[in-house]
């Protein structure tokens, strides 16, 4: 799919002798006399593997007044899917059509598990070729969206039961998107029975198989608690295993 900034200049190049293009300055970008007041987007966050497909997101701008259409070669209201640290980094795009005779514009773009995780931009704009052959272009709006790899965590607390004083060990896997995570640091707790919250016990690390394990003394029945706190691209994850003791 091609961006309708993309589409005003290709319909700009298409209205010019290939010469005059080629011994011309480039084409005008000129401010807009009509601004994309508000713009949203129905969804913002999304937990992706990288294997899944592609979910559509509505979205909708509203304007100040329609764009111009009698003497334009070409308008249109456009929401492009960028990579905030890159804007240049295009990963999709979409043209949001005119709701009947209002200022209003909606449609969807694409957000699919192939897009590497992290956040991005949906920069919403409406763009017109007039007559004099300029592109205009009306103020930008952006949307931040994050893209999250799902992650997994286990937890195995054993023996179980366990007498009062032995040792009982914590243990699991820490998988993100199917594969097992290396170094990262995970958070358990303990609950004793009756109570209401849990109090931090300890702080781990994965090794090279994704596996955690902490050993510690029993000495109350209750629930114990892993938590990896996840990432800027990876979301977090938790697991509990009760454990009575004798």
């Amino acid at each position: 799919m091609t961006s309708v900034r993309i589409r005003a200049l290709a319909a700009l190049l298409a209205t010019v002798p290939a010469a005059g293009l080629l011994v011309g300055a480039a084409p005008a970008q000129a401010a807009l006399n009509v601004t994309v007041k508000s713009a949203s987007i129905s969804k913002n966050a999304f937990v992706l593997s990288a294997k899944a497909g592609c979910t559509n997101v509505s979205a909708t701008a509203t304007l100040s007044a329609p764009l111009p259409t009698g003497d334009g070669v070409y308008s249109g209201v456009g929401i492009d899917l960028v990579v905030a640290a890159n804007v240049d980094k295009s990963v999709a795009d979409a043209e949001l059509k005119r709701v009947g005779t209002t200022n209003t514009y909606k449609g969807a773009f694409q957000v699919c598990g192939k897009y590497a995780p992290g956040k991005y931009s949906a920069l919403i704009y409406g763009a017109v070729l007039d007559k004099n052959e300029n592109v205009e272009i009306t103020n930008v709006v952006t949307k931040t969206l994050t893209i999250k790899r799902p992650s997994k965590v286990t937890l195995n607390a054993a023996p179980e039961p366990v007498k009062k004083g032995k040792k009982i060990t914590a243990k699991g896997t820490l998988k993100v998107d199917g594969k097992v995570l290396a170094g990262a640091k995970v958070k358990i707790y303990f609950k004793k029975k009756g109570a209401t919250s849990y109090s931090l016990k300890a702080t781990t690390t994965t090794n090279s198989k994704g596996v955690f394990s902490k050993k510690f003394t029993a000495t109350k029945t209750g629930t114990w608690k892993v938590v990896y706190a996840g990432s800027g691209t990876k979301v977090a994850a938790a697991a509990t295993d009760a454990v009575k003791v004798n």
